[in-house]
């Protein structure tokens, strides 16, 4: 496979069209279902280190993202990838092929279905179907199969929540910004559906400034998307092609997805019971970690006879199928390692976007100096992260509100309250000590009031 032609400046880069950042070109993978072999983990870890810098980015949507490459190692990349199924077939197909997934898909008792196959039937429609390559980068489908580490935090446009009905399982199809009920549909019913609310997507977007996401329509996308779905329905009736379980005309009005808080550190990382036996958690620091460390996790997790890792969108890795001897072998082994398996460790009170030099357009180191700042935060009782520290005004790196957040800028931070860094401060040009001190400060009186500017 030759190098890929297609370098892309911005967001969602792929595979085959990177991305230039600070550090080189980016590359993301993005594994079905978050769902990797051994093998496949160690292939990414022989990539970064072989190809690029050796640093390897868990991202929010449950993808792996090598930096540092060059345009010499695209193509050898490209072909040690394709040899593990993790590359798609064109740069068309992979934009488009956004789907994240309940992390333990087709393990979990909890669950009301097992969703890989309609995980994979979508991703089929994504890449199959033309007409759906003209969706945007950033548009993300999610599947929920309800089980015990719910998807609730994460940002998709379409979601497809499974609840347990009299007539089996369904889905709860929703929008972003829309908590009503817009379908409820049966698992093999999903790629169809998908289609349908894509397609008004699109219809309703068009000109110079298309919206990206469901969120920046100006216009309500329910109704369209209905009429697009009863036209395609009566065709389909018609052709004798399929039929819905349960079109729209006959939905259940008290059937409506139900809000399920995201997972906590204490779920995910360490040693859980699971079925007849156990899974370990790992999270990345800040999402970041070594190819060596990635291939540590992969080798041992292969010598204590585990199923395989799981991509998770909270920036930790999932080993399952264990038992409960192997899972302390496996603790012990990861304990050399920088990834986080406490639940209290202090850097989960922090994020932070990859800063410089990594990101061309940041100021600050900003994962050097989340690390300095995490200690701070372990007084500060709050559900989830406190901090954020974002290297430039853009936000990349989270998009809702923290209770602190630190933007770069020229070389020094301004700090944001409840908010997001694209917000007004209420401190501004101040160094990484004087950040400390304020940090103390609100520390001992979360209610103060910061005045603009402040030093």
């Amino acid at each position: 496979m030759s190098a890929p032609a297609l370098l892309r400046k911005g967001w969602c880069p792929g595979a085959l069209r990177p991305m230039q950042t600070g550090d080189g070109l980016l590359v993301r993978l993005r594994p079905t279902g978050g769902i990797l072999s051994f093998e496949a983990a160690r292939a990414i870890a022989e990539c970064a280190r072989q190809f690029g810098n050796g640093l390897i980015d868990l991202t929010t949507r449950a993808n792996l993202q090598l930096r540092g490459l060059t345009q010499m190692t695209l193509g050898p990349l490209a072909e040690r990838l394709s040899e593990q199924g993790l590359i798609d077939g064109d740069p068309a197909a992979e934009a488009v092929r956004n789907v994240i997934a309940s992390p333990l898909a087709g393990l979990d008792a909890s669950a009301c279905l097992d969703i890989r196959p309609a995980v994979a039937a979508l991703e089929k429609r994504l890449t199959d179907d033309p007409s759906l390559h003209r969706l945007p980068a950033r548009f993300l489908f999610l599947i929920d199969d309800g089980g015990g580490l719910p998807l609730g935090d994460v940002d998709a446009d379409v979601r497809f929540d499974a609840v347990s009905t009299t007539d089996g399982p369904r889905f709860v199809v929703s929008l972003a910004g829309h908590d009503e009920t817009v379908c409820v549909c049966a698992s093999w019913a999903v790629p169809e559906v998908a289609a349908a609310i894509a397609e008004a997507f699109l219809s309703l977007g068009g000109g110079a400034k298309a919206p990206q996401r469901v969120r920046d329509l100006s216009r309500p996308l329910c109704a369209h998307w209905a009429e697009i779905f009863a036209r395609r329905e009566a065709a389909a009736a018609e052709s004798g092609a399929f039929s819905l379980g349960v079109p729209p005309q006959e939905q259940s009005a008290g059937l409506r997805r139900v809000k399920r808080t995201a997972p906590g550190a204490e779920e995910l990382l360490g040693t859980h019971s699971f079925g007849a036996g156990c899974r370990v958690g790992a999270a990345a620091p800040f999402g970041r970690l070594t190819a060596g460390d990635l291939d540590r996790l992969a080798g041992i997790a292969a010598r204590s006879g585990a199923r395989d890792l799981r991509v998770t969108p909270w920036r930790a890795i999932l080993v399952t199928g264990l038992s409960e001897s192997s899972a302390q072998a496996l603790l012990a082994g990861l304990s050399e390692t920088d990834l986080i398996l406490d639940p209290v460790d202090a850097r989960l009170l922090a994020s932070a976007c990859p800063g410089a030099p990594a990101c061309a357009s940041a100021t600050m180191a900003s994962r050097r100096d989340a690390t300095r700042l995490a200690p701070l935060l372990r007084r500060m009782a709050c559900d989830g992260p406190v901090l954020h520290v974002s290297g430039c005004a853009k936000g990349c790196g989270q998009s809702r509100p923290a209770p602190i957040t630190l933007v770069g800028n020229a070389g020094c931070y301004d700090l944001v309250r409840d908010a997001t860094a694209r917000d007004v401060p209420v401190a501004a040009g101040l160094s990484l000590n004087a950040v400390e001190v304020l940090l103390r400060r609100l520390l001992e009186n979360p209610a103060e009031k910061l005045v603009v500017g402040a030093r």
